[in-house]
């Protein structure tokens, strides 16, 4: 009787399954997300632990061990010793940028205090400004898209875990900070480790593999069986390539920075309040997409979602970025300091890492 009413309700979630109308299929993709996000929450933990562990796992079997091994493989190096760093700390690739640790301090200290639902909160309208953004190129994509569905928040039970995130965190800036040093000097070698990072081994988070097969079985059936992998990929490569061009903008951002520090050698030759609104100003506008203006999706998130708010703390994104220019204004104009500065806005500010943690397993989850 049990196994022909488990029947009765898969023939029936079969025949839920419609994707011949673009509705039908925004309809069933939204139903595969959930159905994701349902597999992780039986036991984030594992999870969370395996996104970790193989990451460092990954890493250690890309990257050479020493520079020996690096010039006989053509990999870049990092070994064990490395990754037992703390990014953020005076030791780490930070080291030389002051305002890139005061920021990384920041964003530690506001993931550890603030509250569950905040977070939740502050996931969701980042979500949703991502989902404009794969919207935007699944459109030029798909013909006759009928957009993202609603997308559940996957990283919900990340708050219990929070130590465990953090160290993620660390090593994914250890990681990628050497690979960026790497790339600077040895192209091929960055190349050939970050190929290595993308499969680095059987089994490579494999756990998760089995929650994306799961979800296979019960939603890509029917009609579905062909379109729901096809928007999967097609999403996954639309939120990519709009992770990868806000990179890029953050990334520019050395620009203004190196304007300012050049000051009267054909920098920005102006006085030094109006400089500072002036890289202010410029960074902003790096920061805006056809569909987004990222400077004000943050401080719409963060003025909405934070409940109590810190005394005598502007929490805005504009006191950031003020704070940010003063102090490169003021830094001493050191060849390979500027390079530093970005990474304070793309690795490990407070507005940075909130859109990391939002995208981290969306990243993964949906390749």
């Amino acid at each position: 009787m049990r196994i022909a009413a488990l029947s009765a309700l898969l023939v029936a979630s079969v025949l839920a399954q419609d994707c011949s109308t673009p509705a039908g299929t925004r309809e069933t993709f939204g139903q595969y997300l959930q159905c994701m996000k349902q597999g992780l929450d039986q036991n984030y933990e594992l999870y969370e632990n395996e996104i970790r562990e193989h990451g460092r796992r990954a890493a250690l079997a890309c990257f050479s061990s020493s520079i020996e091994e690096g010039n006989k493989n053509d990999r870049c190096v990092l070994n064990q010793n490395d990754l037992n760093q703390v990014a953020w700390d005076r030791h780490g690739p930070l080291r030389d940028c002051t305002i890139c640790r005061t920021f990384a301090s920041g964003a530690l200290k506001a993931l550890k205090s603030t509250p569950a639902e905040d977070q939740k909160c502050i996931r969701t309208e980042i979500t949703k400004a991502i989902a404009r953004e794969a919207n935007h190129c699944l459109q030029r994509k798909i013909p006759n898209f009928a957009g993202v569905p609603e997308i559940p928040d996957i990283e919900e039970g990340s708050f219990t875990y929070k130590d465990s995130v953090i160290s993620y965190l660390s090593d994914h800036i250890l990681i990628h900070s050497r690979l960026a040093f790497c790339g600077e000097r040895k192209p091929a070698r960055a190349a050939n480790t970050n190929n290595c990072l993308r499969n680095p081994f059987v089994g490579y988070l494999s756990e998760h593999c089995k929650v994306l097969a799961s979800c296979d079985s019960r939603v890509a059936v029917g009609s579905c069986a062909k379109t729901i992998p096809q928007s999967r990929a097609a999403t996954c490569q639309c939120i990519t390539e709009a992770r990868d061009e806000l990179k890029k903008r953050i990334n520019s951002i050395s620009g203004v920075f190196n304007d300012l520090l050049a000051g009267g050698r054909g920098g920005i030759a102006i006085g030094s309040a109006n400089k500072v609104d002036i890289c202010v100003s410029s960074i902003k506008k790096q920061m805006i997409t056809p569909v987004n203006d990222w400077v004000t999706v943050i401080d719409s998130a963060l003025s909405t979602c934070i409940k109590k708010k810190p005394a005598g703390q502007n929490l805005g994104m504009e006191a950031m970025l003020n704070v940010g220019c003063r102090k490169s204004q003021s830094a001493p104009s050191i060849p390979g300091i500027t390079p530093y500065i970005p990474q304070c806005y793309s690795g490990t500010s407070s507005y940075s890492s909130l859109l990391f943690l939002c995208n981290r397993k969306y990243f993964r989850h949906l390749s």
